[in-house]
């Protein structure tokens, strides 16, 4: 089997995606539970100068909604207001682009490693001009992770009980197998 762009492009976020609407879902649960106003979660932020957690939810999503259209630009756009409140207009987000990123096929970034994206960031005055391999593996997935770990740290800042494995399988899309039990099974 060889690697495909789609699964270098791709696959890697639908997880992160999937993970991220466990701990995210995760905190919801952990406000609830504690009688603490979901609000209090949704409007922090790790440092005065840094956007809140919508803000790092509505980035995460765009950073990688964006990859398909801008590598190979048959490909449709979607459109994500940044309108969501709560956590759980937050999560539907997260659900949405995921099943918009499953929506693609290994042909449909097939050849366009390659391909020229320019990318305007108008906030800063800057632009930038690379192929689109460079693209994803060096600015939109370091952007998307960047935000995902932004909301997680918020969550966990807050003292929401969320662990590096809830960042890296919350979706539980691999076994993880406890070795102190297998050895235990094993005598």
């Amino acid at each position: 089997m060889s690697l495909t762009f789609h699964a270098i492009a791709i696959a890697p976020a639908i997880s992160a995606l999937k993970n991220a609407h466990a701990f995210i879902s995760k905190g919801h649960q952990h406000a609830l539970a504690n009688n603490i106003d979901p609000e209090t979660y949704l409007a922090a932020s790790l440092h005065p100068d840094m956007k809140d957690f919508r803000f790092q939810i509505y980035r995460a999503t765009d950073a990688i909604k964006f990859v398909p259209p801008r590598i190979n630009p048959a490909l449709q756009d979607m459109t994500l207001p940044d309108e969501e409140k709560t956590f759980e207009e937050l999560l539907a987000r997260i659900e949405k682009t995921i099943k918009y990123l499953e929506g693609f096929s290994v042909q449909d970034f097939e050849g366009t490693e390659g391909n020229e994206v320019v990318l305007k960031l108008a906030a800063m005055g800057k632009q930038i001009r690379s192929p689109a391999l460079e693209y994803v593996v060096r600015f939109a997935h370091p952007n998307m992770w960047f935000h995902l770990v932004t909301a997680y740290d918020i969550l966990r800042m807050k003292g929401v009980d969320v662990g590096k494995f809830d960042f890296l399988n919350g979706a539980k899309s691999f076994v993880v197998e406890d070795l102190q039990q297998q050895q235990q099974q094993q005598q």
